[in-house]
């Protein structure tokens, strides 16, 4: 009753102080020298959302009959589609002169449709890019849903069988968890850019850092401000306007051109979905549908600091020049209330098994049959001894049969996925609102994305500007690999080394 006691004071508290600190307006002011930002003919309204072909989350990628739909012009508002379609603009050639390649970790492709919704506060620069491009509305990541494998998936065009990074696994050799950085043995789409001689930038996306770009090299320029997306796209905008930055030893520095690659990384929805309370600003959602209209909040004033760069692009007149590519890493599930974890360790034991989940750095007892990693929504099964068919089956059974069952991948299933074989023999994932954390959580709505579940599966993707065909919805699977062998195309370099995924055929111009 005391802890119980405690934890509700606790959340009072930092709801109080949320709720002070939300009615704050940021302060931070960006000047558009008085011009009108070229998405304005949507601010009055909302992008239709197409999502009639939606295909399940176990649909295989490469499949050639993808289908795309043109979007009717009579939803389209302003001049500027006239001058649009009777240019052409676009189509003359395959490439771009400049690629910019956003992501926004954990954008959920609902999120898109949440906020398009009639009671949703819209999207309109999203949605200006989508109207002069493809989005594509049934894109997909890989396994383990974490941030840098999925990171690094994208920029390398390889899954993590092939680059290495698997975030948190078992090493069976040394009976230990252990805990991966950065790794990454495969080549990255900067370094392919930096080889092939063109210029680049890089605004923390991290997994670029010292892989194509570096903070004591103007032409291929790593720097990391933190702070919100408003603050990384105001960095954006200095270096594409060659003006002063700020380098890793705190030295200014000047890029000296508008580099042709540009890449910028941005976490406030993924601090937003985790909903852990300080990050980038106080909020704390109790229930779940305060968790989904923060994120819808969130996503708007992301929307906003997309509409300064698309403002600059256009003031520095290469807007109709530049590729822009938006996509994510992975979505976000939610979760609450009491753990199944107890329950999935009394029906291993009632099996026979003696069952232990670890941590980074723990090591199991000479006794343990099945060790576990993960946890919140996810577990993953190491098994330390040779187990048969059936039994392996009847594990799965045993667990299908719960309530908080919400999939798995059998080995077989990982690796046609291209699951590093150190994920571990079986992954499974709770249903939302169900999971796996070690204890309770009833205060509030708390969110992770290592599942198997659409919600952290299926990501939002969108191709605009230069090179792209306009105006067209893309519903086939897709993968987010496809994203680095896309840029190579477009700049004109070769893939990188490892990269195993395919242009995005569909959405170019030229083909």
């Amino acid at each position: 009753m005391r802890q119980k006691t405690l934890e509700l004071s606790i959340a009072l508290f930092m709801l109080i102080i949320g709720v002070i600190l939300t009615s704050v307006k940021p302060s931070i002011e960006f000047s558009s020298r008085g011009s009108i930002p070229a998405y304005s003919f949507y601010a009055s309204g909302h992008f239709p959302v197409v999502n009639d072909e939606m295909a399940s989350h176990s649909a295989r990628r490469g499949d050639n009959g993808v289908e795309f739909k043109e979007q009717p012009t009579d939803q389209v508002k302003g001049p500027y589609v006239v001058e649009q379609i009777t240019g052409d603009r676009g189509k003359s050639g395959s490439g771009a002169t400049y690629v910019i390649y956003i992501n926004w970790d954990g954008f959920a492709y609902r999120y898109h449709e949440w906020a398009n919704s009639p009671s949703g506060p819209g999207t309109p620069v999203l949605n200006y890019l989508a109207s002069r491009g493809a989005l594509f509305t049934n894109v997909y990541n890989g396994f383990p849903g974490t941030t840098v494998p999925m990171q690094t998936s994208i920029i390398t065009g390889a899954w993590p069988a092939i680059h290495g990074n698997t975030h948190l696994y078992y090493d069976l050799a040394e009976n230990v968890v252990k805990q991966m950085n950065r790794e990454n043995s495969s080549e990255t789409i900067g370094e392919v850019v930096a080889e092939s001689g063109l210029s680049s930038a890089s605004i923390q996306q991290f997994a670029l850092e010292g892989r194509g770009t570096w903070p004591d090299d103007p032409r291929h320029l790593y720097v990391q401000p933190s702070g919100s997306w408003h603050t990384r796209v105001a960095e954006a905008v200095k270096i594409l306007k060659q003006e002063a930055v700020t380098a890793g030893d705190g030295q200014e520095v000047i890029v000296p051109g508008i580099p042709r690659f540009l890449a910028i990384y941005a976490d406030d929805l993924d601090a937003t979905g985790h909903n852990l309370g300080m990050s980038y600003g106080f909020s704390l959602a109790l229930n779940y549908e305060a968790w989904k209209a923060k994120l819808t909040r969130k996503l708007a004033y992301m929307d906003s600091g997309l509409g300064l760069l698309v403002d600059a692009l256009s003031e520095l007149g290469i807007l109709d020049q530049t590729a822009i590519i938006l996509t994510s890493d992975h979505g976000m599930s939610h979760f609450t209330g009491d753990t199944s974890l107890p329950d999935v360790l009394e029906t291993l034991s009632e099996l026979g098994y003696v069952v232990e989940l670890l941590s980074a750095g723990e090591k199991a007892h000479p006794r343990t049959d099945i060790v576990l990693v993960g946890g919140d929504l996810s577990l993953q099964f190491y098994f330390r001894w040779d187990i048969a068919l059936s039994e392996y089956d009847e594990i799965i059974d045993a667990l299908k049969a719960k309530p908080y069952f919400g999939g798995y991948m059998s080995v077989n299933e990982l690796a046609k996925a291209g699951a590093h074989p150190d994920l571990g023999s079986l992954f499974i994932w709770a249903e939302p609102p169900y999971h796996f954390s070690p204890g309770n959580l009833r205060l509030r709505v708390g969110g992770h994305h290592n599942s198997g579940d659409e919600s952290s599966r299926q990501v939002f993707m969108l191709l605009s500007g230069a090179g792209i065909r306009q105006g067209i919805v893309v519903d086939k699977p897709v993968a987010i690999i496809d994203v680095a062998p896309t840029i190579s195309h477009l700049l004109g370099v070769r893939q990188p080394a490892d990269s195993m995924g395919r242009i995005l055929e569909e959405a170019i111009a030229a083909y």
